[in-house]
Parts: C-alpha cells; sequence; structure tokens
C-alpha cells in the first residue's frame, strides 16, 4: 500500500513539473489597432496554453542569450497587439527563443506603460521633450534619432 501511495505521489510531482502544452496559435500575423494607440506589427508566434491563454513569443538568431529592453518593449507591444485583436486571455509574460534553443521568459509591460512610450516617443520627435541618451551607448548605437538627444 506504501509503494502505491510514494508511485501516485511521484507521478503527481512529476506532472507538476511539466510545462505547459503550447501549440501555436498564430504564426508571423500582421496584426493592427487604432484604440488605445495606433500600433501594428507581426509577432513572430503566439502559442495557446491547453486553457486557452495566449503567450507571445519572439525568435532571436543571435547566440548572445542576454535579453535587452527593446525586446521586452517590442513583445509588450505585440502582447497589446494580441489582446486588442483576439477575443482571448493574454499572459502577462513571453518568451524569446534564442538560436542555440534556449528561451527566456520575460515579464511584459503594462498597456499604460506602452501608452506612455509611445507618447513619450512622439513628444520627443515634435521637440516637446528633450531626449536623453540611454545609460548604455550600445542602445544608441543603431538608434536614427539619436542626433536629437542631449
Amino acid at each position: 500500500m506504501s509503494f502505491l501511495i510514494v508511485v501516485v505521489i511521484l507521478y503527481w510531482w512529476l506532472r507538476s513539473r511539466r510545462k505547459p502544452k503550447l501549440s501555436p496559435y498564430m504564426l508571423e500575423q500582421f496584426l493592427k489597432i487604432t484604440d488605445p494607440i495606433p500600433l501594428c506589427g507581426k509577432p513572430d508566434v503566439v502559442w495557446k496554453t491547453r486553457d486557452g491563454t495566449l503567450i507571445v513569443g519572439d525568435y532571436k538568431s543571435r547566440e548572445n542569450q542576454q535579453v535587452y529592453e527593446s525586446e521586452v518593449i517590442q513583445l509588450s507591444v505585440y502582447k497589446l497587439l494580441v489582446e486588442r485583436t483576439q477575443n482571448k486571455p493574454v499572459a502577462d509574460y513571453g518568451f524569446i527563443h534564442f538560436k542555440n534553443r534556449n528561451m527566456k521568459k520575460v515579464y511584459l509591460m503594462k498597456e499604460k506603460e506602452i501608452i506612455a512610450l509611445y507618447h513619450r516617443y512622439w513628444n520627443v520627435i515634435g521637440g516637446e521633450v528633450v531626449a536623453f541618451a540611454a545609460d548604455n551607448k550600445n542602445y544608441c548605437r543603431y538608434c536614427s534619432h539619436k542626433h536629437k538627444c542631449s
């Protein structure tokens, strides 16, 4: 009898350690919204969990497995696009997949943070707000607006 109890406990423990079963829901589909702000994008992948929750993902072809702030912003925008165009719950996290097949879970920004970034961007472009360079100059290397920073 005790052997059976150990087997059942081991079974439930192993089952609880499994990753959630994800199935592809959407692949590189162009999405566009106008409310609450105009945005568009094409998430690399959106997965659907067993309970119907959607999870956004992005593939990176680099070996370096560092997750950059710009990638969190990108996935957060995808999350907002998916939330507004699909009638399903969307997870507050996403996954970045790297070339070596490793993936990292990242927690995404809230809708109000994306809206604030959008308005800040247009205020910088319009000259109403003075831009400032990032602490890490590598972020600025390819920026088309770096000439506007103080």
